[in-house]
């Protein structure tokens, strides 16, 4: 059996000019330099992703605001076609319920949240006349019959979707 023995003389060289050293340093100098650049161009491309993301509505500086968002033309009995029959039946659903969810939320943001919010906030501060408290009660009773149609509406929609949700489970 012939075993063989570490012989340092295979190895390299024990003249050492530097040059790996330098080509070393020459490589990492090229990284910092391409990093550097990189990190420029990633800098440049988040600032001017930030100025047109944060760029908010003024109503004081602009009275005027256009809404350019691209709404979809199609049906969603046009977007949900499959092959499986009940799949579709079960996607048109889910996706109407959706829908109307998200219709109920606009429509508390939009007409409801403000109103009440500022409800009496006004007026807190100061008595009232005779009469004036009931004034102001009987201007906010089309709002109150609007929020109690609309939570009429949720207490129908809200179930629905629990029994659709439960009938997927089962």
């Amino acid at each position: 059996m012939v075993t063989m023995v570490a012989d340092e003389s295979w190895g390299l060289d024990k003249f050492d000019d530097g040059s790996t050293k330098i080509v070393g340093e020459l490589q990492l100098k090229k990284y910092g330099h391409f990093f550097d650049e990189y990190a420029t161009q990633l800098k440049a491309i988040e600032n001017a992703l930030d100025e047109t993301a944060v760029d908010m509505w003024d109503i004081t500086l602009d009275p005027i605001a256009l809404q350019t968002v691209p709404y979809e033309q199609t049906t969603l009995i046009e977007l949900i076609k499959t092959d499986n029959k009940i799949l579709n039946k079960v996607m048109i659903v889910l996706s109407t319920l959706c829908t109307e969810l998200k219709l109920l939320s606009q429509e508390a943001q939009t007409k409801f949240y403000s109103p009440l919010l500022l409800y009496e906030e006004a007026l807190c501060e100061k008595t009232l006349e005779e009469g004036e408290a009931q004034l102001h009660i009987a201007r906010m009773l089309p709002l109150f019959q609007e929020i109690s149609n609309f939570v009429q509406r949720c207490y129908e929609v809200v179930p629905h979707v629990i029994h659709q949700l439960a009938s997927m489970y089962n």
